[in-house]
């Protein structure tokens, strides 16, 4: 079987990669835009087109699996269902339904049908209302057969009263639980959180991965002891930075063996660093071949900025559909750092998005490397067209996401946040206020994991984020973050102060954030989303004081500069 996997992946590394693009002869370019002083400034190009207003409501219909994947051990599945109304995509709706949703339903066929075509099962009678989202339904396991190609699910959909009938498609993975002791990771694509399960195991276990890219000639190839020490410092997950001996040939097994072998026994998971050069597939498919069995392995990871050097266009995806028939079982992540510079066509080869933006300590309109101004056509300044404040790391995420729901597809972001100074564009390291700072602006925008660059950092950021780790990898936070919606609160008495909030059972995760270095005098209230009112403060997991119940709504005489508070409260 593995040998006509490695044949298939092979015929899928082999198709050709885009040509460069972009930059004229001679001319250096980062995210799309020229940057030296000796070239003029060019349209980059590569900017998301949001797509035209339509007068007529359109039906964004979605079905897909709640699991990136299923195994054959699982006694339950389930299928999510928006029914959204757009005006920006969908299919057209009759104009009399724009006044009319709540008497409108559409009625559900679902087909299951394997790669040939052939039809194997069938999910009918389901009527849901138009503009709901998430709806789930089950998903019945008894007539599909575990293999390691996708089922393909078509549902078509028919509008009450109408004649209107719109189909989408998507893709189920049903998968044979592993018999070689290999591990398997999923995502929920309803929280965008990550399960896990190793060996003969068949009981998920939700993991938020926090950790930093660390890089093998900077700290691990000093011996094996490196891994203990630094789980004992609360990281979940190691990215190993291929560098130094390491930047050519990741990497040589004999030397790094006893460090997976180590991992195991730390329940350190790996993200594991595949493919340090987009132009050699054929190096990327050995290592799969040697690691995609091993029972530390979470995810793979592929590209780091591709976007900014300007890797050929379809390199990710090609590399993403090369791994997917490779390993099925672990999903894929990149790391992008440009703000708007062609993310369809990079994003694709990634299930898992990571965002560096690093906004501390920095000129962002004028390159101190450069000695150029740098705006949305021209010039590198670091952080791409950033403002230099920590809302460059949630407006991106931010937009992100809307680009997601425009596109239609299923993607999940993390953080990475910048933990890193004293060289080329930024004068100094972040302090321990602005590292927590930035960890938590990107969990309070939906970032479902943090992977902060790099490691080794300086002894007051080691310190804050061995501090914090506890908690955001801890039981209380995660079962809030891998199992409810998150809303954002709303701040009454001051500003540039960000709320996020978790609801699960009677209780909510508030994370409370003051993105100003100056503290605030006035009385600040919290008020929680969809008129849920706070009866108690049943515990605080960081920071936290000063903070009192007062009429259902969290109540603080003034905040400190930079202080964050996460929060766990008992709603009425």
């Amino acid at each position: 079987m593995w040998t006509k996997i490695l044949s298939a992946a092979a015929a899928l590394a082999s198709l050709p990669l885009a040509l460069a693009f972009n930059n004229p002869p001679g001319v250096d370019i980062w995210c799309g835009k020229a940057y030296r002083a000796s070239n003029a400034s060019f349209n980059p190009g590569g900017w998301f087109e949001k797509p035209s207003y339509s007068p007529s409501p359109l039906l964004n219909l979605k079905v897909r699996p709640r699991m990136s994947i299923y195994l054959d051990t699982d006694t339950a599945g389930s299928l999510l269902i928006d029914t959204s109304i757009s005006h920006l995509v969908g299919d057209p709706l009759p104009i009399h339904t724009s006044t009319s949703y709540s008497s409108q339903r559409l009625h559900l066929n679902i087909h299951i049908l394997t790669e040939d075509g052939d039809l194997v099962a069938t999910i009918s009678n389901h009527s849901l209302p138009l503009n709901a989202t998430n709806t789930e339904i089950p998903l019945p396991f008894n007539n599909l057969t575990p293999h390691l190609t996708p089922y393909t699910i078509t549902t078509i959909a028919s509008l009450s009263n109408t004649t209107t009938t719109v189909t989408t498609t998507s893709e189920l993975y049903y998968l044979p639980h592993r018999t070689d002791g290999g591990s398997a990771t999923r995502i929920d694509h309803r929280y965008g959180s990550l399960s896990y399960l190793r060996g003969s195991s068949t009981t998920w276990t939700p993991i938020f991965p926090y950790t930093y890219y660390v890089q093998w000639s900077l700290y691990w190839d000093t011996n094996t002891s490196t891994l203990p020490t630094f789980a004992s410092a609360g990281y979940n997950v190691i990215h190993i930075v291929p560098t130094g001996t390491l930047s050519d040939t990741p990497f040589p097994w004999s030397q790094f063996t006893p460090y997976l072998t180590l991992a195991d026994t730390l329940n350190l998971h790996l993200q594991y660093d595949v493919l340090w050069d987009p132009t050699n597939l054929t190096a990327m498919i050995d290592q799969v071949s040697h690691i995609h069995t091993h029972p530390s392995l979470l995810l793979y990871y592929t590209g780091d900025e591709p976007d900014g050097k300007s890797n050929p266009l379809n390199s990710t995806k090609i590399a993403y559909d090369t791994l997917r028939r490779l390993d099925p079982y672990h999903p894929t992540s990149l790391a992008l750092n440009c703000k708007n510079f062609y993310y369809e066509e990079y994003a694709s080869g990634a299930d898992i998005i990571l965002s560096d933006v690093y906004p501390v300590a920095t000129n962002t309109s004028w390159s101190t490397v450069y000695d150029t101004p740098c705006n949305a056509t021209y010039g590198c300044c670091g952080c791409d067209d950033c403002e230099g404040r920590f809302e460059d790391i949630s407006s991106r995420i931010d937009q992100f996401h809307s680009f997601d729901d425009l596109l239609g597809w299923e993607k999940v972001h993390w953080g990475a946040p910048q933990a890193f100074g004293n060289e080329t564009f930024w004068t100094r390291y972040p302090t321990a206020e602005e590292e927590v700072v930035m960890i938590m602006l990107s969990i309070n925008h939906g970032a479902m994991g943090i992977v902060m660059w790099d490691y080794p950092s300086s002894e007051e950021i080691e310190r804050v984020t061995r501090e914090l780790a506890p908690v955001v990898t801890g039981e209380e936070m995660v079962g809030f973050l891998v199992g409810a919606d998150r809303e954002r609160g709303v701040v009454n008495g001051a500003e540039r102060v960000d709320v996020a909030v978790w609801v699960s059972g009677g209780k909510a995760l508030v994370s409370i954030l003051n993105l100003n270095y100056e503290g605030v005098e006035a009385e600040v209230k919290v008020v929680l989303a969809g008129g849920l009112g706070v009866k108690k403060l049943e515990c605080v997991l960081w920071g936290g004081e000063g903070w009192r119940v007062e009429g259902g709504e969290l109540v603080s005489d003034g905040l400190g500069g930079l202080e964050v508070s996460i929060l766990v409260v008992e709603l009425e």
